[in-house]
């Protein structure tokens, strides 16, 4: 009974809260707009407002994230004192997501001066995301309040996390933005959980390389040393967050370098005490998020022991009585090249590889090239996971005049079938121009352009679809050079303009005390890295229909999304609606009463509730979301579907996420009726 009246004062609260803000703000002047978006978009300072856009409608899978932006639009005046907070999200039956899962960044404009392509564009764009309170360090950051010039937005990322125990249904609550002189604004949220579960540990294998080395001189203006406790409490803290994000840092300090030589090999104790919880999924993730979360992957460090076949080994056994043998490969070359020079070259392959299988027959060597390369220069059976770039997978009829496109006519078309059953691949400079603005004077047949990429000033959709591609090609891993490469640059804050793009390379910037305030160093997210989880949360939905027999129907779904490496949907609401419909057909497999989580059934199926049914959870299945909203992202009007008895201490909240996208239309009627 105390925890009805506890739900009802809450709801009565958040009610009262509307109320007051339609009756204040009828009276006052329109100084703040609110509004809100999905997160496959970037907001810029001057994008159009889009005020009858007032509540967020999600709809997630157990273990998985949504995130929405809220933006605060300055349409009169300068707004100052500038705050959001969320409240806990429940549900009918007392059921709670509590407040402390919900992260609020304040989104951080980074200037960019020259674009990345003819599709990007200079001026200020969304990036990096500065937290209210941290889930590294617990600690409250500067980013809150803030101010809002005349004219301009400020959006504000929200991100949700669904704990696997979660129960399913429909969750609502509110977001509260206040600022100082105007009136408070209530931004209803409704959540739909999904009755299935993502894995922690993401089914897509990823090594996303983060360049400890850099980390200390970006954080402490120091050189890297493995003997010092904070440098490798950062590279930790990096880590953890990359898991957090369902990809893999598979570039960490040797054990060699950290605990010295024995017997041939290194001396295995400060690595395995230091970073292998990160291979077991032992390590605790911020929030207890994501638990039993691991690498899928560890790049081997073998720096002056390249033909070395006892250390070799010894790594090679090591890993196989960790139960780690499967995620260890060697990374033999990068990008080789016909000749001898300092970087690696195809005749570097065969000795190194040789050495390596010699061994252990079972070790992986792993080169960045095509196959058609690797055949002409005699490696091919040398390699183990060959690495194309996307652009090599299937490549463009036309020609760039860059001389770092050549024998194209190789890979036009698909060229999976040319390739193993595990292979990997990357993006890198040519998907956007090595130093030259992609579609640009030195690139008139528009080569560089139309390949998804991770840069800051192209839409947010290059950013999300790598997965989608990784999929429709049956690609195994993905692979990336560097997240951290600004940091041993410029001021990674001011720019991250690097090989002819914005952010390559550079995917986190470094959260200094005196950047962010508080007294700990963390690492600070940009908007691209989350666009890359809700990329590999994507996949696993893919993953999931196939492993259920459901194969024919995720490749119906990608396919309105992606054509060819270079021919996709730019439209997000498209994605959304794909998405929602394979989680629809998920649904129609889960047979919680046959199959309670734990005892059977396919994996990430079930629970041990009774789920809602599918009218209930907002979807039908193999046909479009029929509510004329975001499916799945937030904002825009929508029709809430309550098929059967509904709970009298919601039905009120319903009806304000219902009316939330007539707020303004009502504030803009009475103050015109305003004597």
């Amino acid at each position: 009974m105390r925890k009805e009246k506890r739900i009802v004062s809450a709801m009565a609260t958040r009610i009262l809260l509307i109320v007051l803000t339609l009756a204040l703000t009828a009276g006052a002047a329109e100084a703040m707009v609110v509004w809100t978006d999905h997160a496959t978009v970037k907001i810029r300072p001057k994008s159009p407002a889009k005020p009858d856009q007032t509540s967020a409608i999600l709809k997630a899978a157990k273990n998985e994230f949504e995130s929405f932006q809220l933006i605060v639009t300055a349409s009169a005046a300068p707004l100052s004192g500038v705050d959001v907070a969320v409240s806990d999200l429940t549900d009918p039956h007392g059921n709670v997501i509590p407040a402390g899962s919900i992260m609020i960044y304040k989104e951080v404009f980074i200037n960019v001066g020259k674009p990345s392509t003819i599709q990007g564009g200079t001026g200020e764009w969304p990036d990096a995301l500065i937290p209210k309170k941290d889930e590294y360090a617990g600690e409250t950051r500067n980013a809150f309040p803030f101010s809002v010039g005349a004219g301009r937005n400020q959006p504000v990322w929200i991100e949700i996390y669904i704990p696997p125990t979660a129960a399913s249904g429909k969750y609502v609550g509110a977001a509260t933005v206040t600022a100082t002189g105007q009136s408070p604004v209530a931004v209803p949220i409704s959540l739909t959980v999904w009755n299935f579960q993502l894995p922690s540990t993401s089914t897509l294998k990823s090594a996303y390389a983060i360049d400890y080395h850099l980390l200390p001189k970006a954080h402490f203006g120091a050189l890297f040393s493995s003997a010092n406790s904070s440098h490798m409490a950062l590279t930790q803290l990096y880590a953890k967050a990359n898991l957090l994000h369902r990809i893999t840092d598979s570039f960490l300090p040797g054990p060699q370098a950290m605990g010295g030589m024995a017997n041939g090999g290194p001396n295995w104790g400060p690595f395995d005490a230091t970073f292998g919880p990160f291979l077991d999924g032992t390590v605790i993730l911020p929030g207890g998020k994501l638990p039993g979360s691991k690498m899928t992957a560890y790049q081997m460090s073998f720096a002056g022991h390249e033909t070395d076949t006892t250390f070799l080994r010894n790594v090679a056994d090591h890993f196989k009585a960790k139960g780690w043998f499967d995620r260890l490969f060697q990374y033999t070359c990068d990008e080789p090249r016909p000749e001898p020079t300092n970087a690696c070259s195809f005749n570097d392959i065969k000795v190194r590889a040789n050495a390596l299988h010699q061994a252990d027959p079972a070790l992986r060597s792993l080169v960045t090239t095509s196959v058609q390369k690797a055949e002409k220069y005699g490696v091919a059976g040398y390699i183990d996971l060959l690495t194309p770039t996307i652009r090599f997978m299937d490549d463009k009829w036309i020609k760039s005049r860059s001389s770092e496109v050549p024998e194209n006519e190789w890979m036009v078309g698909n060229q999976r079938s040319k390739y193993g059953a595990e292979v990997w691949w990357y993006q890198a400079c040519g998907s956007h121009g090595c130093g030259i603005i992609g579609g640009g004077s030195n690139d008139p047949n528009g080569y560089h352009t139309d390949w998804p990429t991770y840069m800051i000033d192209l839409p947010a959709m290059f950013n999300r679809v790598m997965e989608w591609h990784t999929y429709k090609y049956n690609v195994q891993g993905l692979l990336y050079f560097d997240m951290v490469y600004a940091f041993g640059q410029k001021d990674p804050w001011a720019t991250q303009y690097y090989f002819g793009g914005n952010g390559d390379g550079t995917l986190y910037y470094p959260g200094r005390p005196n950047k962010i305030g508080g007294t700990k160093h963390i690492p600070i997210e940009s908007i691209r890295l989350k666009l890359i989880r809700e990329g590999q949360e994507d996949y696993e939905y893919m993953h999931l229909l196939k492993t259920l027999g459901e194969g024919a129907y995720a490749d119906e779904q990608v396919g309105r999304v992606i054509t060819n490496t270079y021919t996709w949907n730019r439209e997000a609401l498209t994605l959304y609606d794909a998405r929602t419909n394979m989680a629809g057909r998920i649904l129609m497999h889960t047979a919680p009463s046959e199959a309670p989580s734990g005892e059977g059934g396919p994996v990430g199926l079930g629970g041990s509730e009774t789920p809602a049914s599918l009218d209930e959870l907002g979807i039908s299945p193999g046909a479009d979301d029929g509510t004329g909203t975001i499916p799945g992202g937030g904002g825009g009007c929508a029709v809430i579907s309550t098929q059967g008895r509904t709970d009298w201490k919601q039905a009120i909240s319903y009806l304000l996420i219902f009316f939330s996208p007539f707020t303004g239309r009502l504030r803009r009627t009475l103050r015109r009726r305003r004597p």
